[in-house]
């Protein structure tokens, strides 16, 4: 499933407990979802990096517009985000509490990335103490 900015956005709403205010938050949301999917994509399975280049994803540009990262992220985390910067003006103390919540969860999201190992090579030989 390809999580959309509607999906989030409605997300977002329901945490903030907004969902009337759907007009007045509408016109930030798409701006605000981009900045966050930029923040969030070195966190995603969908995460691809050329090497040498930074990954900048493209804007999103509408509603109905797949959010590009996996839905863990996409359903999860991002929400908290956007209720944080929608509510920035209105209540910075409610946006406080979801920008941390934001933060905690990208901290467990990020400790828990698979690993890729690879094996090291001894250069040196053996060491004798």
């Amino acid at each position: 499933m390809a999580t959309t900015a509607q999906e989030v956005f409605y997300s977002a709403l329901a945490l903030m407990d907004e969902t009337d205010q759907l007009d007045a938050f509408k016109n930030r949301a798409l701006a605000l979802l981009t900045v966050l999917r930029n923040e969030l994509y070195r966190y995603s399975d969908t995460f691809e990096a050329e090497e040498g280049k930074r990954p900048v994803c493209g804007a999103i540009q509408d509603f109905l517009s797949p959010i590009d990262l996996d839905d863990g992220l996409a359903q999860s985390v991002m929400p908290y985000g956007l209720a944080a910067h929608l509510l920035l003006e209105e209540n910075p103390a409610t946006a406080s509490f979801f920008q941390q919540r934001y933060e905690e969860l990208m901290t467990k999201i990020g400790q828990t990335m698979p690993r890729r190992t690879e094996s090291i090579e001894n250069l040196y030989g053996e060491i004798r103490i």
